[in-house]
């Protein structure tokens, strides 16, 4: 696969063929009395659930492609540089431990800050049946439409990730320095949506595919992803000033 293999959701000139052929048979076979009801991708997989039968179908016809999707994050420079040649990496209790001592070390946050730093995490404000649910995963979105909310602003405003980010050192303005290191980072990466790592996704593909053929709204579910996403699936690392990263207004611009 390479990089113009990419089929982007929300772009229809991007489809193969053979899936857009198949999106437009099914969406001509929604009965009106069910188009009559639709106003998102989230109506129309409470409405016509027959059509989850044909997501099987999607993931084999993107089988040699690679499907974009999105991942909002805050990176230092040498974090970027691991995306790039190392790809998104699974999210592991050693990685998240890593990722703040390499910090340390490089002098990006103080030493005396590490105790706290530690304390604020997952792993210790949420009860363990709660923390499994969030390692051995990347977590992305499969369409731009959900960026448009303010949940990214979490990630791209703040340091550290989604486990990262509890306790004190999230709340208090003492440590805002910290919160603010690194540059705020929409990676897109493609995945393979035919391969059981990327079956974990809120509804069948098949909804949001057709939902943006019929220009519905509420496109895009996230996808967690239980595989490394190798560097060469790394389509690009956009901050303030790229243009797919200021296509949305409400970003950070630092």
């Amino acid at each position: 696969m390479t990089r113009t293999d990419s089929v982007d959701l929300d772009d229809t000139s991007t489809w193969p063929a053979d899936l857009a052929d198949l999106i437009a048979g099914l969406a001509r076979g929604i009965p009106k009395t069910k188009l009559q009801r639709l106003d998102s991708a989230s109506d129309l997989h409470n409405v016509d659930r027959e059509l989850a039968q044909y997501d099987d179908r999607v993931r084999e016809i993107l089988a040699d492609r690679l499907l974009r999707t999105y991942h909002a994050t805050r990176l230092l420079d040498h974090e970027i540089e691991d995306v790039r040649t190392r790809g998104l990496l699974t999210l592991t209790p050693g990685f998240l431990n890593d990722r703040v001592g390499r910090a340390v070390q490089m002098g990006f946050i103080a030493a005396a800050d590490l105790a706290a730093l530690t304390e604020s995490t997952a792993l210790v404000h949420e009860p363990p049946h709660m923390v499994r649910h969030r390692f051995g995963e990347v977590s992305l979105v499969n369409s731009r439409q959900p960026l448009a909310q303010a949940w990214p602003l979490r990630y791209l405003a703040n340091w550290g990730g989604e486990v990262r980010q509890f306790g004190p050192v999230w709340t208090d303005d003492a440590f805002k320095h910290v919160r603010r290191i690194g540059a705020p980072s929409l990676i897109i990466a493609g995945i393979d949506v035919s391969t059981s790592a990327a079956a974990g996704v809120g509804r069948e593909l098949v909804f949001d595919f057709i939902g943006i053929w019929l220009g519905l709204s509420g496109n895009g579910v996230t996808v967690h992803h239980t595989a490394d996403i190798p560097a060469d699936q790394i389509l690009d690392v956009c901050h303030p000033g790229h243009p797919e990263y200021d296509r949305h207004a409400h970003f950070p611009r630092s």
